[in-house]
Order: structure tokens, then C-alpha cells, then sequence
């Protein structure tokens, strides 16, 4: 590493830097609210359409702080191994559902990442526990978003689902909509009574997942058959030379992560009618992600070049490993409005300096203060803003 490079390392890894981003985030974040508030109110019941084009570019301005942090700051490579005329032609074009494997803390920013390379930063939709969207700056965007918020108790939200995802079916632009039918991010503990439950339903067991959560997927289906194109199959996993923990600090500190996705594209229609039939579909889906995974955990590739001609990877072959070109608009907008908040801090700061209230630097070291609070509560919100399918393993 050279000089400059250990500089900026360090000025990067200072709290005081730290807190600048949160003051900017936080600030651009309730921003977003008011505007997200003033036209759910006023302009999504008199022309949903027209508010929900509107709205992809408002939700845009506070996404772009995020995928900024992964791609600007960082330097962290959302690498994608699939097939590049399937990525070229459809994603980003179409409706799709993601089904994602959930072993990572980071692992919704990296979505986030390649649908931003897709120009589809503003539409990306996903599964949220309801408590989530009384939370300030995400959850209250995320309810104007029209995210699908589940209660996690199947009466309700049997109730509601088809209503949530009936309004993601009209919108006018291509929709990722990101579903963990894991329901919640694998650890050992959660592995082994996972797969206990497994075994007494006579299912295989799984070496790097939990057991998917059917209920969920099988009652979503119905209503988005016909207006979501297809489904994608994304298998994410640390890239084997990537030497930082896979998490939230590491980029804040601006170390650069490696993450490899797979993504490799279903045709809705493959997915049965039948709930039952539906349910053993998932099940399968989740016993081959667990077997291109533990290829990757093995050999440092989903499919080994001496297995791509085998029928059980043909839906592989002509995939590549490869990366989409970061856009600037990320950067542009991040930097702009950094150096907006900057002045209007520095003409703060300069005005309590001088003043020499007491009232008013107490009033300053709050600020401050919330906005750290603000910055911790973004890391802290990432371990718990996903969520999948209703129902325990069990009740599936």
C-alpha cells in the first residue's frame, strides 16, 4: 500500500468522517420523508401512476447514499457470475422476484448495487417486517415506497399480501421485488434447529442454508403471476480473495469487499399452480443454491469448469463471471449534497463558536450527538431490516 493510499485510508476510518456521512445522510433521509409524505398524501390517491414515477426519483436521492458508500467510498466489487446476454436483455426490463440466500449481513446492499448498474435504483422493493416503517428516514420511506410489510402472523397478512403486491403489479417501471424465504440470516445455532426440522419432514439437509419458508412464496405467486416476467435465483457469497469482514463497518472504514452474486433467471411460468406443488418447487430451488454454494465455498466457483457440461448444470453453461460499469449519478449526488451540508455545518459551527452561548454549543454537541446515534442506528438496522415469507420453518 502506498503513502497516499494509507492516508486515505486512515482519514476514512475517523469517526469525525464517519459523522460528517451520517449528518448527510440523516439530513437527505428526512428530507426524503417530507417529500415522500407531501405527495403519498396529496398526489398517490388522485394518480397513483404518475406519483409512483415521481416517487422512483425521490426514493433514487436517499438509495444513492447507500449504493455510494458500496461502490465510491469503499470500492467494493458487486461482481455478478450469470449470463451476460440474460443480464443484457432482461434485467433491469422486467418485474422480477429475487429469491435470496441470507448468510450475509451486506448482502441487500449488493442487490441494491447491480439493480442501481441496471438504472433501477429507485424501484427496488422487498419483504419488511410492518414495525420497520414506523422507523424515521427508511421506514417511513419504505411505507411511501410501498414495500410488502408483513406482520408475521398469517391471518393479517394473508389479508393483506395480495393487496401490497397488487400495487407493486401496476407500476409502470421494472420492479425487483427481494424475498429471503430463509426468513431471517443463517447462523450455526439457527442451521442446526433448522435442519432438525428438516430431517423430521424428510426433506435433505442443507449444509449452507436454512430451510426455506414456503408459505409466503406459495401465496405470493398468484398475484404476481401474469405481470411479474420471472423469478431470480441469487446466490451471493464472498469472493475467496476478499480479506475484510463482509459488513456495514468495513465500509464505512472504506475497505473494499468483494461480493459474487448468481443470478441466473426463471421464467415465472415454470413455477406450479399448485400450492403444494409450488412449496416442493422452492424446496428444490434451495437444495440446488446449496449445492452451487458449497461448489463455491469448496472450489471458488459455483460450477467447476470440469462439471459445466453435466445435466444437472446445464442452466449454467453459458454463464461468466463478470462486472456491470458503475454509473456516476451515485457519486455525483452524494458529493453535491456532501459538500451542501458541509458548508451549512461549517457556518454553524463557525456562528455557536463565536456566539459563545452555552445554550447554543449544548444544542451543537446534541446534534452531533443524534447524528452518531443516527450513524449506529443505520448499522444496527441492516441486521434487521430483511425479512422473508410468514410462518416459522415448521408451519411452512
Amino acid at each position: 500500500m502506498t503513502t497516499d493510499s494509507k492516508i486515505l485510508a486512515y482519514f476514512k476510518s475517523l469517526r469525525i468522517v464517519h459523522l460528517i456521512l451520517a449528518v448527510s445522510f440523516v439530513t437527505a433521509g428526512l428530507c426524503v420523508n417530507f417529500v415522500q409524505s407531501v405527495l403519498f398524501v396529496t398526489l398517490k390517491p388522485i394518480n397513483a401512476r404518475l406519483y409512483r414515477k415521481i416517487n422512483y426519483y425521490v426514493t433514487y436521492f436517499l438509495n444513492c447514499f447507500i449504493v455510494y458508500m458500496v461502490e465510491w467510498w469503499s470500492g467494493s466489487e458487486a461482481i455478478i457470475y450469470g449470463d451476460p446476454v440474460m443480464v443484457k436483455k432482461c434485467m433491469g426490463k422486467e418485474h422480477a422476484l429475487l429469491l435470496i440466500n441470507h448468510n450475509l449481513e451486506i448482502d441487500w446492499l449488493f442487490g441494491w448495487t447491480i439493480f442501481e448498474r441496471l438504472g433501477g435504483l429507485g424501484n427496488i422493493r422487498s419483504y419488511c417486517k410492518k414495525v420497520l416503517q414506523y422507523v424515521p428516514i427508511f421506514g417511513w420511506s419504505w411505507k411511501c415506497q410501498e414495500f410488502v410489510f408483513l406482520d408475521r402472523n398469517w391471518e393479517k397478512d394473508r389479508k393483506n399480501l395480495g393487496r401490497q403486491l397488487r400495487a407493486l403489479t401496476q407500476y409502470p417501471d421494472p420492479v425487483w421485488l427481494s424475498l429471503f424465504p430463509e426468513g431471517t440470516r443463517f447462523t450455526s445455532d439457527k442451521h442446526a434447529a433448522s435442519m432438525k426440522i428438516a430431517a423430521e419432514k424428510g426433506l435433505p439437509l442443507l449444509k449452507h442454508h436454512l430451510l426455506p419458508r414456503t408459505k409466503g412464496f406459495t401465496a405470493s405467486i398468484p398475484h404476481l403471476r401474469g405481470k411479474f416476467d420471472a423469478i431470480y435465483d441469487v446466490v451471493m457469497a464472498v469472493e475467496k480473495t476478499c480479506n475484510n469482514p463482509a459488513s456495514v463497518v468495513s465500509m464505512m472504514e472504506g475497505k473494499p469487499l468483494k461480493i459474487i452474486s448468481l443470478y441466473r433467471r426463471i421464467p415465472m411460468s415454470q413455477v406450479p399452480d399448485d400450492e403444494t406443488e409450488a412449496a416442493a418447487w422452492l424446496q428444490k430451488l434451495y437444495q440446488e443454491k446449496d449445492k452451487v454454494l458449497d461448489n463455491y465455498e469448496k472450489y471458488g466457483k459455483f460450477v467447476p469448469e470440469e462439471d459445466r457440461d453435466k445435466e444437472e448444470y446445464k442452466t449454467y453453461q453459458s454463464f461468466e463471471t463478470f462486472q456491470l460499469p458503475r454509473r456516476y449519478y451515485t457519486l455525483c449526488i452524494a458529493t453535491i449534497w456532501g459538500c451542501i451540508v458541509m458548508m451549512g455545518l461549517s457556518r454553524y459551527f463557525w456562528h455557536v463558536l463565536m456566539s459563545g452561548s452555552v445554550a447554543q454549543i449544548l444544542l451543537l454537541v446534541s446534534v452531533c450527538g443524534g447524528a452518531y446515534a443516527g450513524l449506529n442506528y443505520v448499522i444496527n438496522l441492516t441486521k434487521i431490516s430483511t425479512s422473508s415469507s410468514y410462518g416459522t420453518s415448521k408451519a411452512s
